[in-house]
């Protein structure tokens, strides 16, 4: 019964190439000559338009033979042919929308110019490729490209500087065509000034590596940035220090960069204590190293729905050095190096109400304080070729994490001191080959790492005693946790194209091999441990090895539509040897894991996109260890028993918009969702102890979603606006205390954002989102919450050298009761520019509010919790610029 819904789409699919098969790839070719000579006409220009002429589907330049050539694919039933030209007069022809030769005796038409002023479009789109102007969006208070790239309809840019077009993230960076960053382009977007760059391109579809165009499709967007001619070939740098009160503040950066035909570099230093997160544009945003995890860890307060300026207490450094060479035309070096020293105070408090079958719901309330060392460095170095023939990519990376984490709670009137260490080193490298001859492509791919892991928590005292049964005088508890895992993925296809047909054999040879060793021990106040007993104690070695092999069809007409049907088998054999048991498991079956996607460009500007798929997900290390975990003060785990499987059904559709003669963006997504299981893991509550098991019991989940947002610019008031909007439901079994809870959890969003210009002088951005988290547990809702964010900030511009900016935010949450229902937030500025320098004034929570308090809910549980914030400041800053 799985496949009958792949099946349905299957069907559905077919149904839409058939239709698509008619929307042929139409020819208007012809030639320019001139009415008087005959001689052919050089230079002119010639466009396909729609018979209204708002919508231009190609254009093309005559060359000295006067020759032009123009393509169509849609469903008109009439075209424009449209010839204009410098001294030519304006020519226009309607025909008929169908394969055609449309010749042209084009009359002089002498013109007298006595002062030209060309204004650019502020978007236009040449087929796959748009390009926005940066100077329609720019004006005086915009620092970075990133903060010109949020007034862009369809473009979203993150604090991180993450982008997303249309509402997807793209997959690449580029800048003057290259990918210096390799995914942390967060530090182009936020370093990059808005005034050197003259447009941003958008290539919808992106597929980066050449040779697998029209091989292998991708629905992401790629972005570049095309800079101003007195940008390209030169050095720039920028220094700025800062400093402040209360407490003492610093905040100084250093950047210098150069973007050149054939080398470019980024490189940057950066320190402050005043809560700006500066390692967030460190993020890489594609082909990074795994995020750390940890089964282990302090009790730290909850970070609250603010930018993190208000709240985070930091001393942080960062230092990034970025470069990229072209060692010949097609052949790059690429080195990346970045360093983070980050030390971290926090502060909160929470009750937690825990909803249990058929008894008074749990309530614990807790106060905690956490300290956090971080020292992270990451190395990448690659060799790329990337030709329409053939891809070359080797990269080697280096990783290191070195954490140390403080932390104290107070728990029903006793306190608890944490201490958690987590050294972390990855070896990685990643080397991909591709061959494309005509209809014949060959690709290789291998990835293989190496991480080490030792871990270890220190809880002062253990709340807890009858975890050990140890004597009065060991009452602390020292849990340590051992990993090291050696990885290798390696796949391969050789694809070959018959007419519209695309059949591909694809193989795959994946290993991985983790050894995982923990203990639970009694510790006494000097640091002495007893031996753990073996409840309390892992040492398992555990292997995975998969083949995969199997056939995918692809489907395509032209750029219109495509359709891939992939079959995989994965020969799977697993192997755990639980060395304190003595037992050893071993698991050995085929998984059969089909996908189903479609893309479809129903016309220049609406593309639609689905994706079906079925997978079996079969636990691994950490799903099946049988000694007792401390997690973190009050949470202790054990995942004795069978091994965890999970099968998996997904269905996703995205119809996207894009408009650019309009300016108007939109997209509407949906998924769903089921999931299957054979274990679930049920929480039993001992006071505010929570024992974690794994019990054989079939279970299962499903849900769906619904997100759409609209984005349009209009130019004639230099206005940008955004809405959006989404709702999601999911239903799931939760195991507590023994008994099975179904429960239904739902999210409601809602927003928009406005960024305008009410006169040269005044500018504002105002943005609002509500939310809504609704519970049910056997048919009972629990109270809904209701929570309201506004954003606004008003900038004046005085002669063009003076800012003021006044910004508030106002937070409602319902569930909150009495003065701290809504809070109000209140910042201002002061900046004053010239050709290299600014200077700035800035003050921050004016109105001095110390705590934040917010509520929320997840599955069947409620969080209230509240965060001590940064007080009331003032800063001063100098920026100087080289150019």
């Amino acid at each position: 019964m799985r496949t009958l819904p792949i099946l349905f789409v299957a069907l559905l699919l077919l149904g839409t190439a058939e239709n698509l098969r008619a929307q042929e790839r139409i020819i208007i070719s012809g030639t320019l000559r001139d009415a008087a000579t005959s001689r052919p006409v050089e230079s002119a220009n010639v466009m396909l338009q729609d018979t209204a002429r708002r919508a231009m589907y190609d254009y093309a330049i005559t060359g000295d033979d006067g020759v032009y050539r123009l393509d169509y694919r849609g469903d008109a039933d009439s075209l424009a042919v449209v010839v204009t030209g410098f001294n030519i007069h304006e020519e226009v022809r309607f025909v008929a929308a169908r394969t055609q030769r449309v010749d042209f005796a084009v009359r002089e038409n002498p013109t007298k110019i006595r002062e030209v002023i060309v204004r650019a479009p502020a978007v236009t789109r040449r087929r796959d490729t748009l390009t926005y102007t940066v100077a329609k969006y720019a004006d005086a208070t915009d620092h970075s490209i990133g903060d010109v790239l949020r007034k862009m309809p369809g473009i979203e840019v993150a604090k991180s500087g993450e982008v997303k077009y249309n509402g997807k993230a793209i997959n690449k960076f580029y800048i003057e065509g290259l990918d210096m960053l390799e995914g942390r382009y967060g530090i182009a977007t936020n370093n990059v000034r808005a005034q050197d760059i003259a447009s941003v391109e958008v290539y919808e579809n992106h597929q980066p590596i050449k040779a697998l165009k029209d091989l292998v499709a991708s629905n992401q967007a790629a972005l570049n940035l095309k800079l101003k001619k007195e940008a390209r070939g030169t050095w720039n740098s920028t220094l700025q220090l800062g400093a402040g009160y209360k407490p003492w503040m610093w905040n100084a950066e250093a950047t210098a960069m150069y973007f050149g035909r054939n080398f470019q570099t980024i490189d940057t230093y950066k320190t402050n204590n005043t809560g700006d997160d500066v390692s967030r544009e460190l993020t890489s945003f594609y082909d990074g190293l795994d995020a750390t995890s940890s089964l282990l860890g302090i009790h730290r307060p909850t970070e609250p729905s603010l930018d993190k300026e208000r709240y985070l207490d930091n001393e942080i450094h960062t230092v990034s050095t970025n470069a990229i060479v072209k060692l010949r035309k097609d052949l790059e070096l690429t080195a990346n190096a970045h360093y983070i020293h980050d030390f971290q105070t926090s502060e909160g408090g929470s009750i937690t109400t825990y909803y249990l079958p058929d008894a008074v719901p749990l309530v614990i309330e807790e106060q905690t304080f956490a300290d956090r060392r971080t020292d992270r460095t990451e190395v990448n170095l690659q060799l790329r070729s990337n030709t329409e023939r053939h891809y070359l990519q080797e990269k080697l990376t280096f990783g290191g994490q070195w954490d140390t984490d403080y932390g104290r709670v107070v728990n029903d009137g006793e306190r608890v001191d944490q201490r958690f260490r987590l050294p972390k080193i990855t070896l990685r490298n990643l080397f991909t080959g591709v061959r494309r001859w005509s209809r014949w492509a060959v690709n290789f791919r291998s990835e293989t790492d190496y991480t080490t892991q030792p871990t270890s928590l220190r809880i002062r005292p253990m709340l807890y005693p009858e975890v050990f049964d140890a004597p009065a005088d060991y009452p602390d508890a020292l849990q340590t946790l051992d990993s090291r895992r050696f990885r290798t993925r390696n796949s391969a296809f050789t694809s070959y194209i018959v007419g519209r047909w695309n059949f591909t054999l694809n193989a795959a040879l994946n290993a991985q091999a983790e050894r995982m060793e923990s203990a639970l021990s009694a510790m006494n106040a000097a640091g002495a441990t007893l031996p753990a007993p073996d409840t309390l104690r892992n040492d398992i070695y555990w292997r995975r090895l998969d083949f995969v092999a199997g056939p995918s069809v692809g489907y395509h007409i032209g750029d219109r539509f495509s359709a891939t049907l992939y079959v995989p088998l994965d020969f799977m054999s697993l192997r755990t040897e639980d060395r304190n048991l003595g037992r050893t498991v071993t698991d050995n079956r085929l998984l059969i894991t089909p996908s189903l996607s479609l893309q479809s460009n129903l016309t220049y500007n609406l593309k639609f996109s689905a994706r079906a798929s079925y997978n079996e997900l079969i636990g691994g290390l950490y799903d099946t260890y049988s000694g007792y975990i401390l997690s973190d003060y009050r949470m202790i785990a054990s995942k004795e028993g069978d091994i965890s499987r999970t099968r998996m059904q997904n269905y996703t559709a995205s119809l996207t918009y894009g408009n650019a003669i309009r300016a108007l963006f939109g997209s509407i997504d949906a998924s769903y969702y089921r999931s299957e299981r054979n274990l679930i893991y049920g929480t039993t509550y001992e006071g505010s102890l929570s024992r974690i098991e794994a019990i054989a019991m079939d279970n299962s989940s499903d849900g769906f979603s619904v997100s759409g947002k609209i984005s349009k610019r209009f130019d004639g008031i230099s206005t940008t606006a955004n809405l959006w909007g989404g709702f999601s439901r999911s239903w799931s079994e939760v195991l507590r205390q023994g008994v099975l809870m179904p429960t239904t959890f739902d999210l409601a969003t809602a927003g928009i954002g406005i960024s305008t210009r009410f006169t040269n002088a005044v500018r504002m951005n105002y943005t609002a989102e509500y939310q809504r988290y609704m519970s049910r547990i056997d048919g009972g809702a629990l109270d809904p919450i209701d929570v309201l964010r506004q954003d606004v900030a008003v900038n004046f511009i005085i002669r063009k050298r003076w800012i003021c900016r006044i910004g508030g935010e106002h937070y409602y949450n319902a569930a909150i009761g009495g003065a701290d229902r809504h809070m109000f937030f209140l910042d201002a500025s002061l900046t004053w520019k010239t050709e290299r320098m600014e200077y700035s004034l800035e003050a921050r929570n004016l109105m001095d509010i110390g705590t934040f308090r917010s509520a929320m809910q997840s599955d069947i549980t409620d969080y209230v919790y509240s965060y001590r914030l940064r007080p009331a400041s003032v800063m001063f800053t100098i920026k100087f610029s080289l150019r």
